[in-house]
């Protein structure tokens, strides 16, 4: 159990190695002004941040993003967090597995689908560039936020938009997506801490909190929308 709760993040960055491969090696029949080779990057991307922030960060720590979350929440001694690694677990193992995965598995098929899992990265920037900026301090995941999530992001809405795959009417969705996963997240563990939640809610909560882009990218369309 040890090893699956804190060794993961290799798996993740080998699983981010074999995608990135995967991606380069369609561009023998694609291009990168496609769209939807765009929005396959996603998951890569991500799985990259997650090293960061549960493997190894920038200053060399080990596992170090949780110790950072409960000290966010007010939470100083570990052993006295809601946040567990077992949470950790069935957020990053399971529902953002989902949400990336439906993303690059529905790119072509479902753009829309694809695209709204773009606002979890989106969204978790901010979430990690406002306490860096209030404190002056870097924190677990800070450096693939910014270098990786804020471009990527960028360079995905304008490529969508561009190409017309995707109106500018779409937008709420990918905002809406972002923010309603870490409004899950970030309120699950709260409810958690005041115990109206067990364990065992907490957890499948949160394992189920990847669903969102699909709920997201299969809403109604907006008017004048390109494909779903």
């Amino acid at each position: 159990m040890h090893v699956l709760l804190f060794d993961w993040p290799w798996a993740a960055l080998l699983v981010a190695v074999v995608l990135a491969a995967v991606l380069l090696a369609e561009l023998r029949t694609t291009s990168v002004r496609d769209p939807r080779w765009v929005l396959g990057w996603l998951w890569p991307m991500y799985l990259l941040h997650m090293f960061e922030e549960h493997g190894i960060d920038l200053l060399g720590r080990r596992y170090a993003f949780l110790s950072f979350l409960c000290q966010t929440l007010g939470y100083p001694v570990p052993s006295s967090c809601p946040a567990t690694p077992e949470f950790v677990f069935s957020v990053n193992v399971l529902a953002c597995q989902i949400a990336f995965g439906l993303a690059f598995f529905l790119r072509r098929t479902h753009p829309l689908i694809a695209a709204c899992a773009w606002g979890i990265p989106l969204v978790n920037a901010v979430a990690h560039v406002l306490p860096a900026l209030a404190t002056g301090q870097y924190n677990p995941g800070l450096l693939t936020a910014v270098f990786l999530f804020v471009p990527a992001c960028s360079w995905m809405l304008t490529t969508v938009r561009r190409s017309g795959l995707l109106p500018a009417s779409s937008g709420w969705r990918i905002v809406g997506t972002g923010v309603l996963t870490h409004v899950v997240l970030i309120g699950s563990v709260g409810l958690r801490a005041i115990g109206l939640v067990s364990a065992t809610t907490f957890f499948a909560v949160n394992a189920v909190n990847g669903i969102w882009p699909l709920v997201f990218g299969r809403l109604p369309r907006d008017r004048a929308t390109g494909a779903a």
